[in-house]
């Protein structure tokens, strides 16, 4: 029997919701309110606080003080105290000297990575290709121990490190030792250089095409594709990449060096402070080879992402140590003087893991590595991390193959049951 609900218990039953609905408003309306006058009661007293101080100094104060250094001081005071361990302040000099890195992903300089020794001098680790410190006859494992006028110590040593960079069409004089010679390279150019941050050879006596990415630069996924495309150009059937003490670096570079190695479907879900979320997709036109990604505790945020990625869709297998767990995103934001802020504005989640933030990306094969090893020496014998992604591939591609002879094997069972039954049906 159906049972008719009276037009005055409609209404009341309306009325209640209504009233439910408005209630539950006014509620959230009234704490989002409390919180955002606590929040100001708190920059009134900071405020008041920094009023008090500025006062109290230049009343008393018998020193001049720089006004610059001092906001700079106070703008990195506050970025110090969010408790944000990736975010820091630059100030408008710091901000452009980072511009003279150019969106092309070249330096202005003379084309050498450098590290300050405990000797006070600057060791030269690497030399960039058709750069002014090649054309000079620098060489990897030479010291720098004189920059112009200025003697290498240790008490200059880190910030004369900088004078190394300048503007375009400047000169720079240094004096190197290696051996125990030493020599005056005279007024070499500082120019604009392309930073290689992608390596790859194929493997010693195999078909493994062996990818070394350093960072994610603004053209690193131009260098990557050129030489994934040579590797399999000269035969490589098997991938790895080398993710070892890669801090990240430019995401838009990482996604889309990735978007060439999976399926068409979600790469990353950027969630931001106000519940927003931003997807990055894949296209589709994968590269389908056995893969392996070698990782240790200094692969970092989008070097971690690449792993996690290729791990959720079954790509690869990662081998090496947990990772440094470093899955927020940063963004650098300007300011109307011209230095800028870096903080960290949303967390990274991978297609199907959770977020690996201050966890890491753990490994499908956890294998350690002697301590003096370095990520230069790539052979099979000392690093047993590569040896072990070597073992995987193979067997990768091994049971892809048995994969693929089985199918064969199926289709031709189907086949000849189908012919059977033709014959059957014929007679």
């Amino acid at each position: 029997m159906n049972k008719r609900i009276s037009l005055g218990a409609a209404i009341s039953f309306m009325l209640i919701v209504a009233a439910a609905v408005f209630s539950v408003t006014i509620i959230y309306s009234q704490r989002t309110f409390n919180e955002r006058v606590n929040n100001l009661k708190q920059r009134e007293v900071a405020y008041e606080k920094y009023t008090e101080i500025d006062r109290l100094v230049r009343d008393n104060y018998i020193g001049a003080i720089n006004e610059t250094q001092l906001m700079d001081s106070i703008a990195q005071g506050y970025i110090a105290g969010i408790g944000d361990k990736y975010a820091r302040y630059i100030t408008a000099e710091e901000n452009a000297k980072l511009t003279e890195q150019t969106a092309d992903g070249e330096n202005v300089g003379i084309g050498v990575v450098l590290r300050a020794n405990p000797d006070g001098y600057l060791l030269v680790t690497e030399v960039y290709p058709d750069s002014p410190a090649q054309v000079a006859g620098m060489l990897a494992g030479d010291l720098v121990v004189k920059i112009d006028d200025t003697d290498l110590t240790i008490d200059n040593v880190e910030s004369m490190t900088t004078a190394i960079w300048g503007r375009q069409g400047t000169t720079i004089t240094l004096v190197v030792r290696r051996g125990g010679e030493e020599f005056t390279m005279d007024s070499m150019p500082r120019r604009s250089v392309v930073v290689p941050t992608v390596y790859a050879h194929i493997l010693e006596g195999t078909d493994i095409g062996y990818i070394h990415i350093k960072e994610f630069s603004s053209n690193t996924s131009d260098q990557f594709n050129r030489e994934l495309d040579r590797m399999i150009r000269e035969g490589a059937n098997n991938l790895i990449f080398d993710l070892r003490d890669n801090k990240g670096g430019v995401m838009r570079q990482a996604t889309r060096i990735i978007d060439r190695l999976i399926p068409a479907g979600i790469i990353y879900t950027a969630m931001r402070k106000d519940g927003t979320e931003e997807q990055v997709t894949s296209d589709g036109n994968q590269i389908d080879l056995p893969m392996a990604v070698l990782t240790n505790a200094n692969t970092a945020s989008a070097a971690e992402l690449f792993a996690q990625v290729l791990k959720d869709y079954n790509k690869a297998r990662t081998v090496g140590t947990v990772t440094a767990g470093k899955g927020v995103m940063q963004d650098v934001i300007s300011l109307t003087d011209g230095s800028a802020i870096d903080i960290t504005v949303a967390y990274y989640k991978p297609p199907t893991s959770p977020n690996y933030d201050g966890v890491g990306v753990v490994p499908d094969y956890d294998v350690t590595l002697e301590e003096d090893w370095t990520v230069l020496n790539t052979d099979p014998e000392y690093d047993t991390q590569l040896k072990k992604a070597i073992e995987v591939v193979i067997a990768m591609e091994k049971a892809q193959e048995n994969q693929a002879e089985q199918l064969v094997d199926e289709n031709s069972d189907t086949q000849s049951t189908e012919e059977k039954g033709s014959e059957s049906a014929a007679s």
